[in-house]
């Protein structure tokens, strides 16, 4: 099992949209292996976007609601699924988790074993640090983290970085960073351009080369209920495939 979190501490990323992203070229790619897409945010926004439903969610799991879980297959012919948050049940579940002797691995004592040992597992997580997000940086063997070029972003992305140090030498685990997946960005803008230049100066090796571009195609996606790769405007198709196939890429190098 590989377990890769796609991780914000800042809410309207696009990290949502990337994780769905991953999991369908995935899907695509590795048709006999099983891609499991978990909305562990419980704004619930992974199910929304696919309008995709299910009684037994993570939520529901974790509160002890029910003993298993449901995944949903998005489509027959994009083969991911999709284990929905349970929204109100997971905030509920948080509460009991802290009770757990030992609430940062909760998840790895309770939730892996019910996932395909052989599965490549995408967490989209909350834009906040959480008990959630510190179960899955957890069992995390990779990280993107997925920014805005504008100055709170990157003052952000200082701050996750250091708290991702923090949080390995505390608890001894892997979660490595594969990169920065710059989203939603305005080339023609002149500050976007120069805040992306900043970034690669105080991120240097860590941005990926494929940003995503700001697109009314993209936008419109979460309410046509379709992936990002299923958009109209070919151009951020094309950047959402070249930005996966660079985050496999490093994952890959990362393997040798």
């Amino acid at each position: 099992m590989i377990n890769l979190a796609i991780l914000s501490a800042k809410g309207g990323t696009g990290k949502t949209t990337l994780a769905i992203a991953l999991a369908h070229q995935y899907a695509l790619a590795n048709p006999k292996r099983e891609i499991l897409l978990v909305d562990a945010d419980n704004q619930g926004n992974v199910a929304i976007s696919l309008n995709l439903h299910s009684e037994n969610t993570l939520g529901a799991f974790l509160y002890r609601a029910t003993d298993t879980i449901d995944t949903v297959r998005y489509r027959p012919e994009i083969p991911f699924y999709v284990l929905e948050s349970g929204r109100l049940h997971l905030y509920e579940a948080e509460k009991r988790i802290y009770e757990y002797p030992q609430p940062t691995h909760y998840f790895r004592d309770h939730l892996l074993q019910e996932f395909d040992p052989a599965s490549l597992v995408i967490w989209d997580l909350p834009p906040t640090l959480s008990i959630i997000n510190d179960n899955v940086l957890a069992i995390a063997d990779y990280i993107v983290i997925p920014t805005h070029t504008d100055y709170l972003s990157l003052t952000g992305i200082t701050n996750l970085l250091a708290y991702l140090e923090h949080f390995r030498a505390r608890h001894q685990v892997r979660c490595r960073l594969l990169g920065i997946a710059i989203t939603l960005h305005r080339e023609h803008v002149n500050q976007n351009r120069q805040n992306r230049e900043s970034l690669q100066q105080a991120f240097d090796g860590l941005l990926f080369e494929h940003a995503i571009p700001l697109s009314t195609a993209i936008a419109t996606t979460a309410q046509n209920h379709l992936t990002p790769l299923e958009a109209a405007d070919p151009r951020a198709r094309e950047a959402y495939q070249g930005l996966v196939r660079e985050i496999h890429q490093r994952m890959m190098n990362c393997q040798e």
